[in-house]
């Protein structure tokens, strides 16, 4: 993989220095935006929740040309016209923070509809309202969900109540009316925003036990757009693909 760090593109081992945050604590903070074989998908608005939380945490760092750097990293790669993920990291370390550009083909499963389990573990901290590189519950979450055989995992609070997957937003649905999980112990989804730009979106807090409420489900982020969930755990759900290709075509710029 090519990457760019420093002002310059580079391959192989990326230097650690062991003695840095970055290193020590797996501090700092990430943004994933999907590149969609021509257009950097909303790539401002992951610009302003990272520099957001940058900002937030008092993070001395440097900027660049971001467009130009990721253009630059995708055609190194031979990623010009494919389906991309891209990633920018800021590992933090002193005096200041830099910018990792990074990217890999993703390839999308346009028709997919999801099976989630429910975590057993909870992680309940105000840094869920970011994106941290020290990302290991939710890595695990996911992990342990496909081990027995699942798509992904829902992460709860300490009172039971839904917050997010491993990988994305939830959005519920009965009666007409679209719910997303109302907390402030999840990540402001991306996804999820643009979502609430084409359909009428009310904040609720849900139970795990009032799951069977819903008709319908679904998951949101910014590779995948939004797609069907057909079970939560013991809740299963009627696939519903009517919002997800509009919803979807405004997330991956279509």
């Amino acid at each position: 993989m090519i990457y760019y760090y420093a002002g310059k593109l580079r391959e192989g081992a990326f230097p650690i220095d062991p003695a840095a945050p970055g290193f020590r604590y797996g501090a700092g903070f990430f943004e994933t935006i999907c590149y969609n074989g021509s257009v950097l998908c909303h790539l401002d608005r992951h610009l302003d929740r990272l520099f957001h939380a940058l900002r937030d945490h008092a993070v001395p760092h440097r900027s660049i040309d971001f467009e130009a750097a990721i253009l630059r990293v995708l055609a190194e790669n031979g990623l010009s016209e494919s389906f991309a993920r891209v990633n920018i990291v800021y590992p933090m370390r002193e005096p200041e923070a830099r910018p990792v550009v990074m990217a890999a083909p993703f390839e999308p499963a346009p028709h997919k509809a999801y099976r989630l389990c429910v975590c057993s573990d909870r992680h309940v901290s105000a840094l869920n309202a970011y994106k941290t590189t020290s990302y290991m519950f939710f890595h695990l979450a996911r992990r342990q969900a496909q081990a027995i055989g699942f798509d992904d995992a829902v992460l709860l609070d300490l009172n039971d109540n839904l917050l997010e997957s491993s990988t994305g937003a939830i959005l519920l649905k009965r009666q007409g009316e679209y719910f997303e999980m109302d907390s402030p112990y999840k990540l402001p989804s991306t996804a999820l925003a643009l979502a609430g730009e084409v359909l009428d979106v009310v904040p609720a807090t849900v139970p795990l036990g009032d799951l069977g409420q819903y008709r319908h489900a679904y998951l949101l982020n910014s590779l995948i757009g939004m797609r069907p969930i057909v079970s939560i755990g013991e809740n299963a759900f009627i696939p519903d693909e009517g919002p997800c290709q509009k919803v979807t075509d405004v997330v991956l710029e279509r």
